[in-house]
């Protein structure tokens, strides 16, 4: 067995490669970065944890969230659900609760949809006003309720920071998760906002200043533009070609001329744009 090196009575040990450790600044940062880029919903519940955890809590929480150990996550009628996995062998369970909003709270949903042009388009992008929000979510971070049943003493364990990691990833990436959270019904929803704006269309003939200002008009539609064939089903020209050909030769002649009489006239009219 080798001996380890020694000077006079102290023997140095090689403890393996040294591993470098962010510090607060770097930390800092890199929690901005992320918030960046973001949806406004998903960093406020993002808050929710920064608000009351401590900072190593918050760093296991996170690992905890990138390593896979929420298993399970379930969000309905202002409740969030997830089963955690800790150093125990049986998984904690983590609650997030919304605040509580009335039937009344909830229609300004609808109505601030309604009223905002392209409202719906620009929830589905998780571009959503202040005041919409506090009636989805909270009006302080405070407010939300987190439960673990883990035995953790502190104000919000890491378990619960791995969950609302998750639940704002998810919202982030589905920003329409947020009504489903606050238990609304996505296709009523809709509903309730068409009809709020057929309803504020009638107030306008009604309203003489109305009728002559208007309200924003919405976005026109941006269809996809691409060649016909690309969208066509070449068996049916094939179909339709062979019932005029006398042989197989024929037929793919007869397809194949009507590709190149489409690149020209698809090249004819690029050049007369362009001209």
């Amino acid at each position: 067995m080798p001996r380890r090196p020694s000077d006079d009575n102290v023997i140095y040990a090689n403890f393996g490669a040294k591993t470098r450790v962010s510090g607060p600044e770097e930390i800092a940062a890199s929690t901005t970065r992320r918030r960046s880029s973001m949806s406004r919903a998903a960093e406020m519940l993002i808050d929710v944890a920064t608000s009351r955890a401590d900072r190593g809590r918050l760093t296991r929480g996170r690992q905890y969230a990138e390593a896979g150990h929420v298993i399970s996550l379930e969000i309905r009628n202002g409740r969030a659900h997830a089963q955690v996995a800790g150093s125990q062998n049986e998984p904690f369970s983590v609650t997030v609760q919304l605040p509580y909003r009335s039937t009344d709270d909830l229609a300004v949903v609808s109505a601030e949809l309604a009223r905002t042009p392209n409202g719906m388009r620009q929830a589905r992008r998780g571009e959503m006003s202040e005041k919409l929000l506090h009636v989805l979510l909270t009006d302080d971070v405070h407010d939300v309720r987190l439960i673990c049943d883990c035995p953790d003493p502190a104000p919000v364990c890491k378990h619960e920071v791995a969950v609302l990691e998750k639940l704002a990833a998810k919202i982030d990436a589905d920003p329409m998760a947020l009504f489903s959270f606050r238990g609304l019904d996505l296709s009523a929803l809709e509903h309730a906002v068409m009809a709020q704006a057929r309803d504020a269309s009638r107030e306008a003939e009604i309203d003489p200043e109305l009728f002559w200002t208007g309200r924003t008009l919405p976005d026109l539609p941006s269809p996809r533009v691409s060649p016909a064939l690309d969208d066509s089903d070449l068996d049916l020209l094939h179909k339709a070609m062979r019932a005029i050909s006398y042989t197989n030769v024929d037929q793919l002649r007869a397809v194949s001329d009507i590709e190149d009489l489409y690149d020209h006239l698809c090249r004819d009219t690029v050049l007369d744009n362009e001209s």
